[in-house]
């Protein structure tokens, strides 16, 4: 068996949308998006769901433009619940990461993880951004919590209107495939502190969640199980 690693793409989530944000950067400019009366918590939230998606937010009645991250902070500077600026702080954090600005972004999470130490994307992203600074035991710490806690489908749609049952199937399929990651990044950081027993695990149980993922497969094949 062979230990060779490469540090594979990692993704993070943002904590309302629990959607994939991307790290690559789009060259091409593209429209602002338009806040209609505050609501700089949901907009915040639309942002990191795809940091690529505007280069900047017009706020109605202003012909200021400010950036998805400034529109985040506003939404943190807005106050409110701890758990909804928890998630702000984590929005942000995707956004920050997605920029490159990976020493704001953990922060961002971190704080994000002492307001609402149960959301689960937030330790998920701490443990992907160790990941990326090869400080492994303290990304196995994160994809522990985050795994502990496991991932709940998001909430029906709000007003009052009932989700329905393929969204609802949809949002469960999602959160499987992103637990799924989780142990599959946890397995990185453990391969490498040559703990290849309980990679190998995690791998496996990458596998097992998501079957139609090709790259656990791939990992799994470099090991001999010896009985």
């Amino acid at each position: 068996m062979t230990t060779t690693f490469s540090i594979r793409v990692l993704t993070l989530f943002s904590a309302m949308a629990t959607a994939l944000a991307s790290a690559t950067i789009h060259a091409q400019p593209v429209p602002p998006l338009t806040i209609i009366d505050g609501g700089y918590a949901e907009q915040c939230s639309m942002a990191a769901r795809n940091p690529q998606a505007a280069s900047g937010v017009t706020i109605t009645g202003s012909r200021v433009i400010i950036s998805p991250i400034q529109l985040c902070t506003l939404a943190i500077q807005e106050g409110g619940e701890a758990a909804n600026r928890a998630e702000s702080y984590n929005n942000r954090g995707v956004l920050h990461f997605a920029a490159g600005n990976f020493d704001d972004a953990l922060a961002d999470f971190t704080e994000a993880v002492h307001l609402k130490d149960t959301l689960t994307f937030a330790h998920i992203n701490r443990g992907n951004i160790f990941n990326l600074r090869e400080q492994w035991a303290q990304a196995i710490s994160a994809f522990d919590r985050a795994i502990e806690l496991g991932i709940q489908p998001g909430p029906g749609r709000a007003g009052g209107i009932a989700e329905s049952p393929e969204s609802r199937q949809a949002s469960e399929a999602r959160a499987v495939r992103e637990l799924a990651r989780a142990h599959f990044n946890r397995g990185i950081a453990h391969e490498n502190l040559e703990q290849l027993r309980e990679a190998y695990r995690d791998y496996l149980r990458a596998s097992e969640l998501a079957p139609e993922w090709e790259e656990p497969r791939r990992e799994l094949e470099r090991f001999e199980v010896v009985r």
